[in-house]
């Protein structure tokens, strides 16, 4: 599957320079919010490894989760504060603000570092692979020592303009704290998964303020259940632990991050309402599938030139960032921009945003940059139902918005539960709201295949017509 879920596209090599991990997956694996990059990721725990018997367990093996769980979270908190923190130095002063030309003098030194970082000194990417494929990695020979470059990688990936987000950072970050203390405490092979979950639940559950998050996600990517039921207990212990620093520290995370008006009523055409927009959330995934196909073709033509590639999509930063700077960047704070100010940009402008942003997602993950695909997708989706929230005023906007996000996100990831949590928290769901965001991700979950069929069996149609040659005439 492609990035999208919706585009079959080949595999590629890994880039020149770039770090193998331990597991299966390339280093430079597409990370989301819900998949952390190469190696890190909750997805399979103990891959190769046997579930363990309770019997078999260390007396104090979860005081060990317990404490690799404090690690996670609190490094995770401590990396999300420094990034907020230069990122409104960087970029959210009135100087930058004013001078776009500011654009191209920060974004290109910045795209430089990011190609030398991956080709000598082996940073993870996006480069390879699914958004999923890095859940299914061995993290029982997780490395850490390449975690400093990891931790300036993700940062100057993410204050280069490049459309990701923060959250693909986070996993990799908190589970190679967790393989650093496995070492430095000699855990036997078997049981490190337990505290490498435990960490990344930490960190994710944490940042996302929801403390079975990343149980989840793992009960739905998981292959190996009895593994992963083997490692159940340390994750939820993990993120429980990781909610409750960021509640105790007053760290708002994502949650209800939009900040929609509640809805006040619902009738019954909402439900008529969610299986059209689920159907727009659809297309925005088919969009975006195809988008990374392009970039993959045009910066793969670079592979071997890390740095080329790098700058390159400098370039494009730079000059979208001149002239449109509000579709640059994770989406985060623009998301709140779009929405106050819906009525200016109109109908026409906030579609063509919401393509923008798409298509440069697709520029950071091909060439070769370290982020996650989460909110770039809100804020594409929350563009959409602004644009439909002017043409047809009586439906709420929140509605709009859960419809198209809940559905788009459901595509790419194909972590239905998953998704519903994520979209119900991140818009302070209703019971009700709750009930027509499931409604989307279901209507997602029946025409997706059904589309992807058709777009596969169009491509084999097209690969097998032979192609028409014009005679060239004597000479």
């Amino acid at each position: 599957m492609s990035d999208a879920g919706l585009t079959p596209s080949p595999p590629a090599p890994p880039p020149s320079g770039a770090a193998p991990s331990a597991a299966s997956p390339p280093s430079g694996a597409a990370p989301s919010a819900a998949s952390p990059p190469s190696g890190a990721a909750p997805g399979r725990p103990g891959s190769g490894v046997p579930a363990t018997a309770p019997a078999d367990e260390p007396r104090l093996l979860y005081l060990h989760v317990i404490v690799a769980a404090l690690l996670g979270g609190f490094a995770v908190l401590g990396w999300f504060a420094l990034y907020e923190w230069l990122n409104k130095k960087l970029w959210d002063n009135g100087f930058v603000s004013a001078h776009h030309w500011m654009f191209p003098v920060v974004c290109l030194p910045l795209s430089l570092a990011v190609g030398l970082l991956v080709k000598y000194w082996r940073a993870p990417s996006n480069l390879d692979g699914s958004m999923l494929d890095s859940l299914t990695g061995d993290v029982s020979r997780l490395q850490w020592k390449n975690l400093p470059v990891t931790v300036v990688q993700s940062l100057v990936s993410l204050f280069s303009g490049a459309v990701l987000g923060p959250e693909g950072a986070i996993g990799t970050i908190s589970s190679k704290i967790a393989a650093f203390y496995c070492d430095l405490f000699r855990i036997p092979a078997r049981h490190r998964p337990k505290l490498v979950f435990t960490s990344v639940s930490s960190a994710y559950n944490g940042l996302l303020e929801s403390p079975v998050f990343t149980a989840v996600l793992g009960t739905e990517v998981s292959p190996d259940k009895a593994a992963w039921l083997a490692t159940l207990p340390a994750t939820l212990i993990g993120g429980g632990i990781g909610y409750g620093i960021f509640l105790l520290v007053g760290s708002s995370g994502f949650a209800n991050f939009l900040h929609l008006p509640p809805v006040q009523h619902y009738v019954a055409l909402d439900i008529v309402y969610v299986v059209l927009l689920a159907l727009v959330g659809i297309v925005l995934a088919v969009l975006t599938g195809l988008f990374m196909r392009v970039a993959a073709g045009l910066f793969g033509r670079f592979r071997e030139r890390v740095v080329t590639r790098a700058l390159l999509a400098g370039v494009v930063f730079s000059v979208v960032g001149y002239f449109a700077p509000l579709v640059m960047f994770s989406g985060e704070s623009q998301s709140k921009t779009l929405i106050a100010n819906a009525a200016s940009y109109g109908v026409a402008l906030l579609g063509l945003i919401a393509v923008a942003k798409l298509a440069l997602l697709a520029v950071g993950f091909k060439s070769g940059f370290l982020g996650g695909p989460t909110f770039p997708l809100i804020f594409a989706s929350t563009a959409v139902a602004l644009a439909l929230n002017i043409v047809f005023p009586g439906i709420p906007i929140t509605i709009l918005v859960a419809g198209i996000m809940a559905s788009a996100v459901y595509v790419v990831f194909r972590t239905p539960l998953m998704v519903v949590l994520l979209t119900g928290f991140m818009l302070d769901a209703t019971p009700d709201l709750t009930a027509l965001i499931v409604l989307s991700v279901a209507t997602a979950m029946i025409v997706a295949p059904q589309l992807q069929k058709l777009i596969a069996a169009r491509l084999a149609r097209r690969q097998a017509t032979p192609q028409k040659t014009t005679p060239q005439s004597p000479t």
